[in-house]
């Protein structure tokens, strides 16, 4: 298998992925803008984390937070350890290998507090699910790519239940998805989950957008908002202000919108 090393935040991480099949880009690092700095050492777990870009995105920002992995694919999983390795970022970060589709998988593996995974809880978890519904989009040949991009084992509804069951009350989810399967994902979080934020990511201000991040705030019943937005390119390509200091800077989205 052939690997790239790539550059995020302006340069400051080096990623190495496959060069070939899912790859990391700017979802990741949008995603992990969304953990509080203000939260003092945030437990976050990032549920398919492939080659871990958006936990090390995070630690690089908050190298006090306490940061989880879960990938069924051993290959990613890996280079997720040695990415952190390479980056000197790999105190507080753990990767798990384990398919969510089995709880026997977590048997050997503790939370943030030292108690069995599946009965500890997160302040942040942060997903980026598989794109597509099995048999509604073209298989990959790539088999590392056709697993991240295409729901099997688990649909979208399951995949974002288990996610919901991993936060702490008063803790927050965020997944960053297509657009198009927002009514999905607000039907699989309104039930444990308010406070729902909708933040579309504009690709320039005259295109639709075809991906939203939406967060959402466990066992709270307060309010739902839809945010303006993120306008990620102006108009002649180049990237915006907001974008600049998202993805190459690496601010929070926090310390931008508040």
């Amino acid at each position: 298998m052939e690997w790239t090393t790539d550059g995020f935040l302006g340069g400051k991480l080096k990623i190495k992925q496959p060069k070939k099949g899912f790859r990391a880009g700017s979802d990741a690092v949008l995603l992990a803008s969304i953990v509080e700095a203000s939260k003092g050492a945030p437990s976050v777990l990032d549920v398919g984390c492939g080659v871990g870009t958006v936990g090390l995105c995070i630690k690089s920002r908050i190298p006090e937070a306490r940061v989880y992995g879960l990938e069924v694919q051993s290959l990613l999983a890996a280079q997720a350890r040695e990415n952190a390795k390479v980056n000197n970022l790999e105190k507080g970060f753990s990767i798990f290998d384990a398919d969510i589709c089995d709880r026997s998988a977590f048997a050997d593996y503790l939370g943030p507090t030292g108690r069995a995974f599946l009965n500890d809880a997160f302040d942040f978890v942060l997903t980026n699910p598989p794109f597509y519904e099995e048999g509604r989009a073209q298989s990959s040949p790539d088999e590392i790519k056709a697993k991240a991009h295409i729901e099997t084992g688990l649909d979208l509804a399951e995949w974002l239940k288990f996610s919901v069951a991993r936060i702490k009350p008063r803790g927050m989810i965020a997944v960053i998805h297509r657009a198009d399967r927002l009514a999905d994902i607000l039907n699989a979080i309104s039930k444990n989950c308010g406070r729902i934020n909708i933040i579309p990511l504009w690709p320039n201000a005259q295109t639709a957008a075809k991906r939203v991040i939406v967060t959402a705030v466990k066992n709270d019943r307060s309010g739902n908002m839809l945010s303006p937005g993120l306008v990620m390119h102006n108009l002649d390509g180049s990237p915006t202000e907001v974008s600049e200091k998202l993805l190459r800077d690496g601010l929070g989205y926090q310390d931008i919108f508040n």
